[in-house]
């Protein structure tokens, strides 16, 4: 008798923990879904990749010895001790624990990239023949302007763009979506998007021409420098399957702002058709066939996405 009820206490104690454990985990901002501490085996993940990329732009982990493998190790549970201790945070679990409080300061503190167009031209990059450069705001449901310019920086084309992505983690909305939220961060799968300098390609049309439109598309593939950097690598990217299109929005005209996106670049039907007559009949550009995200990316990437956000300098 003695054994069972032990035994029923230690149950009852071990879901206890449980249910403490899984509220500590659901109050963690995108794109974090976990506490994050030093175990042994170690904690692994995007979100180890993103915490370590972010939290080293911060002056209290200089030199840190924190290196970006996504794998949480001594180092790293270091800088987060740093971190938080620099920025005085009341922690929750004890120094170099990565929790809710300390994911909200990082994301608020450091989520910019400081990504500025240096105004050079594509072919000053490589043998790239068009550069489409887009100044955007934190809130992405402000609709901005991209400019198409050719490898030597003639403006081609002006036209207006949407960069917002998801509006929560969990999207339960119908299509199409409409707010005018911050949204979902660009760290986050589906989210806003990434900022920085990125490698691009024309690919032949999605095969959904109501949720892609009817066109070829611009292709992110690799990031360069800024956020994208380490968002979207060759192999393993966090985010991928990021595309400048539109859509065949019903009762969408253009006088209206553009739905929300899966963590894409939104643009005008007629702006899309434009970009990619005059990328394929000016420019020499290539239609390659649609590789649907596939990585590594199988073609040599003719183009480069320049994304800045304003006042994140």
């Amino acid at each position: 008798f003695r054994v069972q009820v032990r035994m029923k206490a230690i149950v009852l104690v071990l879901s206890a923990l449980l249910l403490v454990s899984g509220a500590l985990a659901a109050s963690m901002p995108p794109p974090f879904t976990r506490v994050l501490s030093l175990q042994s085996p170690p904690m692994k993940g995007n979100d180890v990749t993103i915490l370590q990329n972010l939290i080293l732009r911060s002056p209290y982990v200089t030199g840190s010895g924190v290196n970006t493998t996504g794998v949480y190790d001594s180092a790293t549970e270091a800088a987060v001790s740093d971190f938080q201790k620099g920025n005085h945070i009341a922690v929750t679990q004890g120094y170099g624990v990565f929790d809710s409080v300390t994911a909200n300061t990082l994301l608020t503190l450091h989520s910019c990239d400081g990504y500025i167009d240096s105004g050079a031209p594509a072919s000053s990059y490589g043998n790239y023949k068009y550069k489409i450069y887009i100044q955007i705001v934190n809130n992405r449901s402000i609709e901005t302007n991209a400019i198409l310019l050719d490898a030597n920086n003639t403006l081609l084309h002006k036209f207006r763009v949407r960069t917002h992505g998801y509006d929560t983690f969990n999207q339960n909305a119908p299509w199409p979506s409409y707010s005018n939220t911050v949204g979902l961060n660009m760290f986050s799968s589906n989210g806003a998007t990434p900022t920085g300098l990125i490698e691009c390609d024309l690919n032949s049309p999605e095969p959904n021409a109501t949720l892609y439109g009817p066109f070829p598309i611009n292709r992110a593939v690799v990031g360069i420098k800024g956020n994208a950097q380490f968002l979207m690598t060759h192999t393993g990217s966090i985010r991928n399957g990021i595309l400048l299109h539109t859509g065949l929005w019903p009762n969408w005209n253009p006088t209206m702002d553009m739905p929300n996106s899966e963590g894409c670049i939104h643009a005008h039907p007629i702006d899309i058709a434009t970009v990619w007559q005059i990328l394929t009949k000016k420019l020499g550009v290539v239609v390659n066939e649609n590789p649907f995200g596939e990585q590594p990316y199988p073609y040599t990437p003719q183009g480069l996405l320049s994304i800045e956000q304003v006042g994140c300098q």
